[in-house]
């Protein structure tokens, strides 16, 4: 059995896509997944068609239009698969010595960064040139879930009470961080030293717009831990 999930197309209607119950169906489901993330290793979204991720998944193409109206679809929920990757590496532990929300930006940055530059086809679908309107629309979304995350986070660390109006900053923050990354992976394949050094004045300088220099410190990174 599968649920039927509307979901807005670039041109604004609905597309739809089954979403699995059955456990027979859930493992085809992210066998096409998989397959999307396989190709995109070495492949662009646009070199994709429903028939080359057949052939990569050992299914029929009629097995996957069960679930998926189009390849762009595929890459819509591969992409929410990868977000929810972004928002796991929030639980993984800070370093010791975090003092300041500088130093929170730089660690939690650095988890992103590194997962990106570990998986090309994160990279590809996220920061690439071929980015579709509907995952920039749907990564949109997703920046204020890791949003919200990093703000909970953050007050557990620091004096600060969280709010909308931070959360919205944070986001923002998001967004200015991987139009930065985004450069560097057009032009250079990967997030480079040197862009994330931009990237981090960057989040820096715009975080001052919001957050003051020093934030008392409430507990360590290690009593977080």
């Amino acid at each position: 059995m599968v649920t039927i999930i509307p979901r807005p197309a670039a041109g604004g209607s609905a597309e739809r896509v089954r979403l699995p119950r059955q456990k027979r169906s859930q493992q085809r489901f992210e066998a096409i997944l998989d397959s999307a993330d396989r190709l995109l290793e070495t492949l662009e979204p646009a070199q994709i068609s429903i028939y080359t991720l057949a052939e990569e998944a050992g299914l029929s193409a009629p097995s996957i239009y069960h679930f998926f109206p189009d390849a762009g679809q595929i890459f819509v929920a591969l992409a929410e698969r990868y977000t929810r990757e972004f928002v796991a590496l929030l639980d993984k532990p800070l370093p010791p010595g975090i003092q300041s929300w500088q130093d929170y930006m730089s660690a939690r940055y650095a988890h992103g960064r590194d997962h990106y530059n570990a998986h090309a086809a994160a990279r590809r679908l996220l920061l690439g040139s071929g980015l579709s309107a509907t995952i920039r629309a749907r990564d949109l979304e997703n920046d204020r879930v890791l949003a919200e995350r990093s703000m909970a986070e953050l007050s557990q660390l620091f004096e600060i009470a969280p709010s909308a109006e931070l959360i919205e900053r944070f986001t923002e923050l998001l967004v200015i961080n991987d139009a930065i990354w985004t450069l560097s992976v057009h032009r250079h394949g990967t997030i480079t030293d040197a862009y994330e050094e931009q990237a981090r004045r960057a989040r820096e300088a715009y975080a001052r717009t919001f957050l003051p220099e020093c934030l008392p410190l409430r507990i360590s990174a290690e009593q977080a831990a």
